[in-house]
């Protein structure tokens, strides 16, 4: 019997190209407008390009609380699909130092829109994929102000 890994997947239409979306994701400047969880900020971001390429991200609370995220680049097709180990390094309790991964698949719509999949994978505990698929969502929220 084979048991299905439980996953955060979520699925939001934006009004932007697929090569637009894959920046936002992967280009610094654009990552510390929207990529950290409602009142958060994103210090600093830093990309690495390139398969085996890490990712880091330094992000502030309303109360000044960093946050530390790091990873390495296992798939990117640009405008199409990146596929990335996600660390959360403290210093609350959210899997501390364990990986975790990231698929994000971008297709494009007939609408020209473009529909943007998030596929959250090898989160051992329940409580903390309740706590991503509710951080998520505000980071798309913020996306989608980026973005127009």
């Amino acid at each position: 019997m084979t048991e299905i890994e439980p996953a955060v997947i979520l699925v939001r239409t934006f009004r932007a190209t697929c090569e637009t979306l894959y920046r936002a994701w992967t280009d610094p400047v654009m990552v510390q407008r929207w990529l950290a969880p409602g009142p958060n900020v994103v210090e600093r971001a830093e990309t690495d390009l390139r398969v085996g390429g890490h990712f880091r991200l330094q992000t502030r609370g309303p109360d000044g609380t960093q946050h530390r995220i790091s990873g390495r680049y296992r798939e990117l097709e640009p405008g199409r699909r990146i596929i990335q180990t996600w660390i959360y390094d403290g210093p609350l309790d959210l899997l501390p130092g364990e990986e975790t991964v990231l698929q994000i698949d971008f297709t494009p719509r007939d609408d020209g829109t473009s529909e943007m999949r998030l596929t959250h994978r090898r989160i051992a505990r329940g409580d903390i994929r309740d706590a991503y698929q509710g951080d998520w969502p505000s980071c798309f929220d913020k996306l989608d102000r980026v973005l127009h």
